[in-house]
């Protein structure tokens, strides 16, 4: 198969230069958060605007298990072929037009990928102490995708704990509205100076960038979440709700990624 035709919905063509690196990320759990984008926009660089869904912003925490690590071209890292991750995310656009996502932290337990990131891809990657453990109720369940007991603690002092379990056969995100503007993102984007002190984020001069990515289709399933601990974003001063607005699951997803380029200007 082409690459190309790994994901038919996929808006614009694929970039004319090659892929860098790929990925497949696996027990994918979301917890959505619905916020007033007045909350937000103090930490989106200029140049990027809130992208919105029906006049509200959303925050997304993602965390998931990246196996599969590799460069193009280059033989497996040790210390980055498999680790665990987990995101922070809000959904942005760019003069460019495209809807992307756009990363408040990330954290990774691999030492290597957070210095790897955040040096040479401007990813504000930071270190985490993160156990994804499945947890089987009891033997009739084997058949079924476990609940997932989630405890992540980053190095900025934050936390979250939760346990999530799939509630719904998986389903293509592009038959649900929310789930296909949630989802169908095919780039994020950064910034040169990011990471830099929260408050200053919307009064720095920095050069904007955008990373192409290519995954197969999304499968969902609606998950229900027991969070028991989150304060992941107290350090931006938001307070999110004690349930999220939506949670998913998606069992495993093939991702290749290409290399950052300038965000063009309007002309």
């Amino acid at each position: 198969m082409q690459l190309s035709e790994l994901n038919p919905t996929r808006p614009w063509p694929l970039p004319q230069a090659p892929w860098i690196m790929s990925q497949q990320w696996r027990d994918l759990t979301f917890v959505h958060y619905a916020i007033d984008p007045k909350m937000l926009s103090p930490f989106i660089p200029k140049g990027l605007e809130l992208d919105t869904y029906h006049d509200q912003a959303w925050i997304s925490i993602v965390v998931l298990q990246v196996h599969h690590f590799r460069l193009r071209f280059m033989p497996p890292i040790p210390g980055v072929l498999n680790f665990n991750q987990i995101n922070i995310r809000t959904y942005v656009r760019s003069s460019e037009g495209k809807p992307g996502v756009y990363f408040l932290r990330i954290g990774a337990t691999s030492r290597l990928a957070v210095f790897g990131a955040s040096t040479f891809m401007h990813m504000p990657f930071i270190h985490a102490d993160l156990r994804i453990d499945p947890m089987h109720p009891d033997k009739s369940q084997l058949s079924h995708p476990p609940i997932q007991r989630i405890d992540c603690s980053l190095s900025d002092h934050t936390k979250l704990r939760l346990r999530a379990a799939p509630v719904s056969s998986p389903y293509p995100a592009v038959t649900n509205p929310l789930t296909k503007w949630l989802t169908e993102r095919y780039c994020q984007y950064s910034d040169t100076l990011h990471p830099v002190p929260l408050q200053a984020k919307g009064a720095v001069s920095s050069e904007l960038i955008i990373t192409d990515i290519q995954h197969s289709p999304w499968s969902v399933q609606t998950a229900k979440v027991s969070v028991e601990q989150n304060s992941l974003l107290q350090p931006y001063g938001i307070d999110l709700p004690s349930s999220p607005h939506l949670a998913t699951y998606t069992k495993k997803l093939q991702a290749y990624i290409w290399w950052q380029r300038p965000v063009k200007p309007i002309r």
